[in-house]
C-alpha cells in the first residue's frame, strides 16, 4: 500500500492559508494608523520604481540622442525668426513679473530630455491606491516567502533523507557478491570432489594392475 504524501498535503494547506494572510495584511495596511502610513509612504516608492522601470524599458535613447544632436546643431536665423525670439522672450518675462506680482509662482515643467530616468520624480499616486501597492506588494512577498520556506524544508529534508535508487543498488551489489562467493565456494567443493574422484580412479587403476600382474604370476 503506498503511503499518502502527508508533506505535501500539509504544505499545500499550508499555501492555501497563507492566501488569507496576505488578504489579513492587506486589511491591516488600510485600517491600521501606523501601517497606513508606513504603506502610503513606501507605496509612493514602489510607485516611482515601477515608472522609472516601464519608462527606461519604453524610452528610444538612440531617438533621444538625436533629437538632441538636432537641437543643438547650430542654425543660421533669419531676421522675422530673431524678432519672433525676441517676442517670446519678452512675454516669457512679462508672466513670470505679473506672476510674481500676484503672489503667485509659475509652475515649471521639470522634464529634461538629458535628464536621467532613476533620478527623475514622477507625479505622486493617491494615497489609498499608494497603500494599494504596498499592500498587494507586502501581500505577494508574504506568499512567496511561506511558499520559499516549504521549498527550501523540502529540499533539505530529501537531502537529509538517503537516496532510495542508490540505496537499492547498494543492496543489488551486495546480493551480487553473495551469488559470487556462493559459486566460488561451489567451484572449489566441485574441484576437491574431482580431485578425490581422480585419486579413487587412480586407485582403482593401480589395483587392476596389481591383480592382472598376480595372474601372470599365478599362471
Amino acid at each position: 500500500m503506498v503511503p499518502l504524501p502527508l508533506f505535501k498535503l500539509a504544505s499545500l494547506f499550508v499555501r492555501h492559508i497563507s492566501k488569507y494572510g496576505a488578504n489579513r495584511i492587506k486589511i491591516q495596511a488600510h485600517e491600521h494608523p501606523s501601517l497606513r502610513r508606513i504603506a502610503a509612504k513606501y507605496g509612493q516608492t514602489i510607485h516611482q520604481i515601477t515608472m522609472r522601470v516601464s519608462v527606461a524599458s519604453l524610452r528610444d535613447v538612440a531617438a533621444e540622442k538625436r533629437a538632441k544632436e538636432k537641437a543643438e546643431a547650430p542654425t543660421v536665423k533669419t531676421a522675422e525668426q530673431v524678432k519672433a525670439d525676441e517676442e517670446k522672450a519678452a512675454a516669457k518675462a512679462a508672466a513670470a513679473a505679473k506672476a510674481a506680482a500676484a503672489g503667485t509662482k509659475e509652475k515649471v515643467s521639470s522634464y529634461d530630455p538629458s535628464r536621467s530616468i532613476w533620478t527623475r520624480k514622477f507625479r505622486p499616486i493617491p494615497e489609498a491606491k499608494a497603500v494599494d501597492l504596498f499592500a498587494d506588494v507586502l501581500g505577494d512577498a508574504f506568499v512567496l516567502l511561506v511558499a520559499g520556506g516549504l521549498i527550501t524544508y523540502e529540499y533539505v529534508k530529501s537531502k537529509s533523507k538517503p537516496d532510495q535508487n542508490s540505496v537499492r543498488i547498494a543492496e543489488l551489489a551486495e546480493l551480487l557478491k553473495d551469488e559470487e562467493r556462493r559459486v566460488a565456494e561451489l567451484e572449489e567443493v566441485e574441484k576437491k570432489q574431482q580431485h578425490r574422484v581422480d585419486v579413487l580412479e587412480q586407485a582403482l587403476e593401480l589395483l587392476k594392475s596389481e591383480r592382472a600382474a598376480g595372474k601372470v604370476k599365478t599362471a
